[in-house]
């Protein structure tokens, strides 16, 4: 069966609007990409975009009545205007986490979507992530019995441009937001009491602007699950990303996903394929899936199952653990 066709537009146009722009032209054929908005995108890229129109003016995608959805990709401060303006006008948005920093404006969103009847969802893609799916079946199921432990890894194969990290809200509001949610998708628990050591190991001026970029945190859900995440902005080995849940019954691990299956072992050498540098490699599929997903909540009128409600719950965590870093002290969390 042939699948109805969407008009989409893309505002911003960075890495990650560069991957959902080339993700819909090469492998999601029921989205029509029919506008992009950005103040000085990459024309070596454009050129290749047949049929796009290409802006530097964001109201141009917004005001366009044949443009059902957008896919907002451009820097969080700036989401938060873009999605009300969206609203407005009754387009549909998937926009790239975090919405906003700020809990009043993620509560006001959830107000205006349900006001204005759009759907919002949010790029929190590992949701989408196939072995990340088959882990938490596996738990739901009974498999691991009462779960004990949850333990993250989270490792960045290079640390951002400093100009990035100056306007990304920090390490826990950009890079360990993911893991926040993924304890909450894994378990369908909200974390009760978190606490988070830091460290500045890789650029010195993060002690500047109150950052870090290395962290052990350490988190209790609301049963007593106990949690582990820890985390780096920088390995030069590649994408690390690992998770372990260990239960009464038994323990389930994802690991990384390497290049290939390639092994090699002698009596002299052991040889093995490396793991996926970027995250844009290691969650490909992920990113197509978030994507359908979002078709399919549109066509079938199905709320995404993952909006701002959820961003919320993860941004409150990391609220907690920024006041955890600063007092140097475990934090409750509130969700207010």
């Amino acid at each position: 069966m042939k699948k109805e066709k969407i008009n989409i537009g893309i505002i911003g146009l960075g890495r990650i609007g560069e991957m959902h722009a080339k993700n819909i032209c090469q492998s999601l054929p029921f989205f029509n990409l029919k506008s992009i908005a950005d103040p000085a995108p990459n024309t070596d890229f454009t050129r290749n975009l047949e049929g796009a129109v290409i802006s530097d003016n964001v109201d141009n995608i917004i005001s366009d009545k044949t443009i059902d959805a957008v896919i907002v990709c451009s820097p969080t401060p700036t989401h938060y205007d873009i999605i009300k303006k969206c609203a407005t006008q009754k387009k549909h948005v998937f926009c790239e986490k975090p919405i906003s920093f700020s809990e009043d404006e993620i509560k006001e969103l959830i107000t205006i979507k349900n006001k204005e009847n759009i759907f919002i969802q949010v790029g929190l893609n590992r949701r989408f992530d196939q072995d990340f799916v088959l882990a938490k079946e596996k738990m739901d199921s009974g498999a691991l019995g009462d779960v004990h432990t949850i333990h993250i890894t989270n490792h960045d194969a290079s640390i951002p441009s400093f100009k990035f990290l100056k306007s990304s809200g920090g390490m826990l509001f950009d890079l360990c937001i993911h893991d926040f949610d993924m304890l909450n998708f894994l378990t369908g628990e909200k974390t009760k009491e978190i606490y988070v050591n830091g460290g500045v190991f890789i650029d010195k001026r993060l002690r500047d602007i109150g950052d870090i970029d290395n962290a052990i945190i350490t988190l209790e859900l609301e049963s007593g699950v106990l949690c582990l995440i820890d985390s780096s902005r920088q390995t030069h080995y590649g994408y690390d990303q690992r998770i372990e849940l260990f239960g009464s019954n038994g323990m389930i691990s994802v690991e990384n996903k390497k290049d290939n299956l390639y092994f090699f072992s002698d009596s002299k050498q052991t040889q093995s394929s490396k793991i996926k540098y970027s995250f844009i490699e290691r969650y490909r599929d992920s990113y197509l899936n978030e994507l359908e997903h979002f078709y399919n909540s549109i066509i079938s009128n199905s709320v995404p199952s993952v909006g701002p409600e959820n961003i919320l719950s993860a941004i409150q965590v990391a609220e907690a653990g920024r006041q955890s870093l600063k007092t140097k002290r475990p934090q409750g969390v509130k969700y207010e």
